[in-house]
């Protein structure tokens, strides 16, 4: 905690990624959602390991959301669900490391990931996002540095714990994230609304976070008790 590091330093200095499987894209830079049909690891339930209902294909219910500060977008569930996991991913880009096309892939909605965890069944609804998961795979944790792990902490914390980490979950991926509140939950259209109001207020939102204010790391690290696996 006492290493100090500013986004300019994140974003300059270690990334903490490698290069993976090839790129989902198009020209405008897209990242699709996965289309062929998994032969193992199927989930064959109705919901999403979070309770969500499975979505029937990317055509239904489902939107394409820019990454700001990339020229990157991503499938994820329409609504709600949608505005605050780009705000994930856009934090992720200017506090952990940098987003960039031909470098791996960013996985929305999916309806061929195999389910080898539960939670990975999260990615059906288009409630999870997983940003290189070839970098960071399922099981293998310390892929990141621990200024890395202390800004994605930061985040969970400002999203108020409506959504958790896959680095807390047993098998651990630290690529992931997903929603961990209920279709019903109210926190998470108040957060969704929060970043919205954002958007429209200078000196608000990603990359205005001094993620080494010790009110802040306190809120981070009450936060990673209750989400601990």
């Amino acid at each position: 905690m006492n290493a100090k590091f500013s986004r300019r330093t994140v974003l300059k200095q270690f990334t903490g990624v490698v290069a993976g499987a090839a790129l989902l894209t198009t020209a405008e830079g897209l990242l699709a959602p996965l289309t062929a049909q998994a032969a193992d690891n199927s989930w064959n339930k109705s919901r999403s390991a979070n309770g969500w209902d499975v979505l029937p294909g990317p055509s239904s219910g489902t939107a394409t959301y820019d990454i700001p500060g990339t020229n990157l977008q991503v499938t994820l569930r329409e609504g709600d669900v949608g505005t605050v996991l780009s705000y994930v991913a856009q934090r992720f880009h200017y506090d952990v490391a940098e987003l960039e096309a031909g470098r791996g892939q960013i996985i929305g909605y999916s309806d061929a990931l195999p389910v080898k965890a539960d939670f990975e069944s999260n990615h059906l609804s288009g409630t999870a996002l997983a940003l290189y998961p070839e970098s960071y795979p399922l099981g293998v944790k310390g892929n990141l540095f621990p200024y890395q792990v202390t800004a994605i902490r930061d985040i969970l914390a400002e999203l108020q714990g409506v959504i958790k980490w896959g680095g807390d979950m047993e098998p651990a991926k630290e690529s992931t994230f997903f929603v961990d509140v209920s279709p019903s939950s109210t926190k998470l259209a108040q957060v969704a609304q929060t970043l919205r109001q954002w958007r429209l207020t200078p000196g608000k939102g990603a990359g205005t976070q001094n993620i080494e204010d010790p009110k802040r790391i306190t809120a981070a690290k009450k936060l990673a008790g209750k989400q601990a696996a």
